[in-house]
């Protein structure tokens, strides 16, 4: 199976990035501006995006240094994924490692857009945490 991996130095400290990570807040700075939150380990964390991409992600790892998830519901090609986080400091800044695993196989176009929409949030996470402004996704108002 395919995988994801993006790395990033965030000017920020790893306790902020990981608040952006482990928080509705955080979580709605960055990548939707519609989270349901279950605060816990084994909590899940819903996400609206639109159509049949809202993903529904497990809190399986909330460590100072790494948060894991793994895509429960709402996304069929996502379905068992792993998603982990990985957060080293660097002074007072933090080297972010991300990576997703696929559970299945999906075609090349299909991954080359998951991996360019991860660039563009992952991107949006490190504005967030460097001047508290991201360029989260904001479902349409009905």
């Amino acid at each position: 199976m395919k995988t994801i991996l993006h790395s990033l130095r965030i000017h920020a400290a790893p306790e902020q990035v990981h608040r952006a990570l482990t928080t509705r807040a955080g979580l709605m700075g960055w990548w939707s501006t519609e989270v349901i939150l279950e605060n816990r380990p084994g909590g899940l964390i819903r996400f609206t995006f639109g159509g049949d991409f809202n993903p529904v992600m497990r809190q399986d790892e909330v460590g100072a240094g790494r948060i894991t998830w793994t895509c429960v519901d709402g996304h069929a090609n996502w379905a068992n994924n792993t998603f982990g986080f990985a957060l080293e400091p660097r002074g007072a800044e933090t080297q972010l490692h991300f990576v997703q695993e696929y559970a299945q196989e999906l075609s090349n176009e299909v991954y080359g857009s998951y991996n360019f929409n991860w660039g563009y949030y992952l991107n949006s996470l490190k504005r967030y945490c460097e001047t508290g402004q991201g360029t989260p996704f904001r479902p349409p108002q009905l």
